[in-house]
């Protein structure tokens, strides 16, 4: 086949695409740029969260350190503080001779068993090798040689060169003897510096706690303490994890301040020179109710129980408070933020701690009043069914027992004839005889019971019982009536 001309315009030799290729490589490197930072910030908004955090925590840190030194200099100034501060320095310095004399004997011990143990730790890794050897070889004349090694290398004598330039040999059991001496020894000589330093330990003890006491803000040890924490802080994921539940919730991935032991507000946590507080300073706050998170540890009850929203979302605040078209259960608005207590106290009637719980309380009360419970059942509002189903459970349980200890009586009796002593058939008969005692308190139980339940179904009922038990019933029935009137 004959070759084909070259045409005079031929778009590979005379056409250029370098346009087009900067153009995809343009393209290409801001997508690339786009996905590194969505990555490291767009879908980790909680990053930037951290970081002002640290900026704002420390900032005001920095002025509660300055009111702490003043608050303690007050303290420090109380006639019973400078009276621990006297007896502090006076245990001190009782103490202080024989606490000198100590950590010097210590101080002499350690340096003799680093000597000691320099020589030592080597020659008993060697022997602790020679041993795995005769132990792994198979040949028994090869263990035999390896035994006599061992036993001669252990009669070998090895040279420790104290710090105070004395020499002595030893060879290895008088080596790990004397090790073994001189560890004992100084384990002795620190408990017995322990006992001397008691006395100034708690001395030291009731002044630091009479400070923390008396002391309306954290000490500055405490505040340096948290600042110490906040610089080194690392951005991460902050969760509770509550595996029993199947709880995980990030929310102080943000809300960093929220169990902090000082009381953090909006405006304290507002960055210098901005007028109002902005979405930052709003999530930095402390708990409105610390007393709460006493009682309710969000180690172990989480946080979204209480308030709701998503947990375990993190990529934006509207996912992770819930308000998008997927999430069920969307965070609590500010006023109905008493809603969360219902999860686990819908029974319970008064729910006050503090500041929180009244409105709900009032609602509870509201509902009662009105007697919503009539067409609308709710549980701890009507309990009548309820105390009804559960006396019933409790009279099919003494049946039950009745009948198990009958059964169990008939057998003691069957084996109490047939025993071969006195003693063991009176022992048996005694068993027998517990048991149908058992039975009769059981029948007493029973009747309480029936006597409760007809007394809580109403007065015509009970009427039965009270002709069977007249007297009894009648005084019960009043003392029940007089309490429901109440």
């Amino acid at each position: 086949m004959p070759e084909q001309p070259i045409p005079e315009q031929d778009p590979i030799v005379t056409k250029s695409y370098a346009l087009y290729y900067v153009a995809a490589m343009v393209i290409l490197m801001a997508t690339l740029f786009w996905a590194l930072w969505d990555e490291a910030y767009g879908q980790r908004p909680w990053k930037a969260f951290q970081n002002e955090w640290k900026q704002r925590y420390t900032a005001f840190l920095k002025t509660a350190e300055s009111k702490s030194e003043t608050s303690e200099k007050d303290v420090t100034k109380n006639p019973e503080y400078q009276q621990l501060e006297k007896a502090y320095e006076q245990q001190a310095a009782s103490a202080k001779p024989r606490k000198e004399e100590l950590q010097k004997q210590i101080a002499d011990l350690s340096a003799k068993i680093l000597a000691v143990q320099s020589v030592f730790t080597d020659r008993r890794a060697y022997v602790n090798a020679l041993n795995y050897e005769m132990e792994t070889d198979p040949d028994k004349s090869g263990k035999e040689k390896k035994q006599a090694e061992i036993k001669e290398y252990k009669a070998e004598v090895a040279t420790v060169e104290y710090p105070d330039g004395s020499k002595k040999k030893y060879n290895f059991q008088q080596l790990e003897e004397t090790y073994n001496s001189l560890k004992d020894e100084r384990t002795k000589l620190n408990a017995e510096l322990g006992d001397v330093l008691k006395p100034v330990t708690a001395a030291s003890t009731k002044m630091s706690a009479y400070i923390s006491e008396h002391m309306v803000d954290l000490t500055p040890s405490q505040i340096e303490g948290l600042k110490k924490k906040t610089e080194e802080w690392d951005p991460k994921i902050v969760q509770i994890n509550v595996a029993d539940a199947n709880i995980v919730d990030r929310c102080e991935s943000c809300h960093m301040g929220t169990r902090e032991p000082l009381k953090l507000t909006a405006a304290s946590m507002t960055a210098k020179g901005q007028k109002k507080p902005d979405d930052y300073a709003q999530a930095f706050t402390s708990h409105p109710e610390p007393g709460l998170l006493q009682i309710h540890d969000p180690d172990k009850f989480g946080c979204s129980p209480c308030h709701q929203g998503n947990g375990r979302a993190t990529t934006s605040i509207e996912k992770a408070h819930g308000n998008y078209e997927h999430w069920l259960w969307p965070l609590f608005p500010k006023e109905n933020s008493e809603a969360g207590c219902q999860t686990c106290h819908s029974a319970d009637m008064f729910l006050v701690s503090g500041d929180v719980g009244w409105t709900i309380s009032e609602g509870k009360d509201l509902f009662r009043q009105k007697g919503c419970m009539g067409c609308h059942r709710y549980e701890g509002y009507d309990k009548e069914p309820e105390d009804l189903n559960t006396l019933n459970q409790q009279l099919k349980q003494l049946d039950q027992e009745k009948t198990n200890n009958l059964k169990q009586a008939a057998y003691l009796m069957k084996q109490a004839d047939a025993a071969e002593t006195n003693e063991e058939a009176n022992r048996l008969n005694e068993k027998a005889v517990a048991l149908r005692v058992a039975n009769s308190k059981d029948d007493g139980r029973i009747q309480q019971i029936d006597l409760v339940a007809q007394l809580d179904a109403g007065p015509e009922e009970s009427w039965t019982e009270s002709q069977r038990h007249p007297a009894q019933a009648e005084q019960e029935l009043d003392s029940h009536l007089a309490e429901k009137t109440d």
